[in-house]
């Protein structure tokens, strides 16, 4: 049976326009915290 590959091709699991930071649990599993890039 083949390995399971991800469905994103991009390193950057967010949107654009969003970031990482850190990882929170969802259900059970862990998924990155992304949030909005801060505008200056």
């Amino acid at each position: 049976m083949p390995a399971k590959t991800s469905k994103r091709k991009t390193k950057d699991p967010c949107w654009k326009d969003y970031e990482q930071v850190g990882m929170k649990k969802k259900n059970g599993k862990k998924v990155p915290n992304c949030v909005p890039e801060k505008k200056d």
